[in-house]
């Protein structure tokens, strides 16, 4: 396959001679003034590179050609620029945003040359980047930074070796990922992946969603003899934040780790289940431990292998990659949608802290695709509009720094409900919490809506 091709888009009414040295060139160039055309060899071809000529005979609205650099977001543009197009505050905008570099007439080509092999160096990057990310869902490992680099290492050493694996981070990092991307790397790959959520729901619901049975009665609630334990026979049963189980049920979990097998409808009988345990946990469960309030025997098992997920704020280069990802992900299809970021927009991203992680920031850009109103997202669409360079966001007031997360908290939970039109189920989903806990978190940040009072028996005062 020849990747030294090149789209030359020709944007002027007619045909320039000084474009005549592209021809020395040892690219193979496919021309065409014609803008269907061109989004149509954009889309055989898959081109890495393109230049547009920008003539002095340039329409006054230079609106129309502004789809071409979203047919294909991957690729990197050069522009040809007849030097009086230069007075041009439009065409420099256009420049500025959407091309890699430009070169005015007459043209140098051996500059030209070089321009043109840097800028299809620079679309192999961002490809591979994105190819090499760990991924098979919507919520994907993606980093090209030196933290995201050591935990892809990690994930593809500790996919290797069959023992439990206790990952740590905070909320919204994405630990579940992780664990999938562990399950995906090691030889169970093409068995089940499980997950049980051991935060916000009862101690009987979780022990009858894990084990299958009832405590005191051991008769089976899943049909047929379908725990989540069974159903991840061969595979990796993911327990989310399990230093949130209760003490039973950590007995219960450390029997199984020790032995293998779980209750099968009476006292004596056993069922053995080969499964690998993959826990998670938001804070270090070693202090949990010396607080009495987790087992140190299950503690020690479930660490045999640790993973600590970076927050987003270790991630400063993966910050852009990770928003212009989402931003592709949650396209709509509407030529009208938000097709990038302004230059200010990126830097307030990269200055801010993201207490919420990832899961913040994938909020932030559904928001601000709502809130933007032109091809371009600025800081105020995602709601950064008032974070200063150097010192973060500005309070109306000194704050803790546990008021500032509550504050924050606040904000991405009613961002979220916003989102999915106060549907609690879906917020919860995309929150990674139970809907008790998402009810218990509105309550507590008085967020006001008819679902509170009604499900949990409370009555809210608007």
């Amino acid at each position: 396959m020849d990747m030294r091709k090149v789209l030359c888009f020709n944007f002027s009414a007619a045909r320039n001679e000084s474009l005549d040295p592209l021809r020395s060139l040892e690219w193979t160039i496919f021309s065409t003034g014609d803008l269907n055309e061109a989004k149509n060899l954009i889309d055989h071809h898959r081109f890495k590179v393109g230049m547009v000529f920008f003539g002095s005979d340039l329409p006054n609205d230079l609106s129309s050609i502004k789809n071409l650099f979203t047919a294909r977001r991957s690729m990197e543009w050069i522009g040809l620029l007849a030097a009086e197009t230069l007075n041009r505050p439009d065409l420099c905008e256009l420049i500025s945003r959407y091309f890699y570099d430009y070169h005015t007439l007459p043209l140098d080509t051996g500059r030209l040359q070089l321009t043109l092999g840097h800028a299809l160096g620079m679309a192999d990057i961002l490809e591979r980047t994105a190819a090499s990310s760990i991924h098979r869902n919507r919520e994907e490992l993606i980093g090209c930074s030196p933290a995201s680099l050591r935990l892809f290492r990690t994930i593809k050493k500790v996919a290797a070796i069959e023992a439990p694996v206790l990952i740590i981070g905070e909320s919204g990092t994405g630990k579940e990922s992780t664990a999938l991307a562990i399950h995906r790397a090691s030889t169970r790959c093409d068995n089940p992946f499980v997950k049980v959520s051991c935060d916000g729901l009862p101690p009987e619901v979780i022990r009858s969603e894990l084990f299958g049975h009832d405590k005191e009665r051991h008769d089976r609630i899943h049909e047929p003899g379908k725990s989540r334990l069974e159903a991840a026979a061969g595979g990796t049963l993911l327990l989310d934040e399990v230093g949130n189980l209760t003490e039973d049920l950590q007995t219960e979990l450390l029997n199984f780790l020790r032995e293998g097998t779980t209750p099968s409808g009476s006292d004596t009988a056993k069922t053995p289940i080969d499964v690998r345990i993959i826990a998670t946990a938001q804070t270090d469960l070693e202090q949990t431990v010396m607080d009495g309030r987790f087992r140190d025997d299950l503690y020690r098992r479930l660490k045999a292998l640790t993973v600590n997920v970076p927050p987003l704020r270790e991630r400063q280069d993966d910050i852009e990659l990770l928003a212009k990802h989402y931003l592709r992900v949650f396209a709509n299809g509407d030529g009208d949608s938000a097709q990038g970021f302004e230059p200010e927009a990126l830097k307030a991203m990269r200055r801010y802290e993201w207490p919420g992680n990832i899961r913040e920031l994938i909020n932030r850009i559904k928001r601000a695709k709502v809130m933007c109103e032109g091809p371009l997202i600025n800081s105020a669409d995602l709601g950064l509009n008032d974070f200063h360079p150097s010192f973060g966001r500005v309070f109306d007031h000194p704050m803790t720094l546990e008021e500032a997360k509550d504050q924050t908290e606040k904000e991405i939970i009613q961002l979220t409900l916003q989102a999915t039109e106060n549907n609690i189920s879906r917020a919860a989903r995309q929150l990674a919490v139970s809907r008790m806990t998402l009810y218990r978190l509105m309550y507590k940040h008085q967020i006001r809506s008819h679902w509170v009072g009604e499900n949990l028996g409370i009555a809210v005062q608007e």
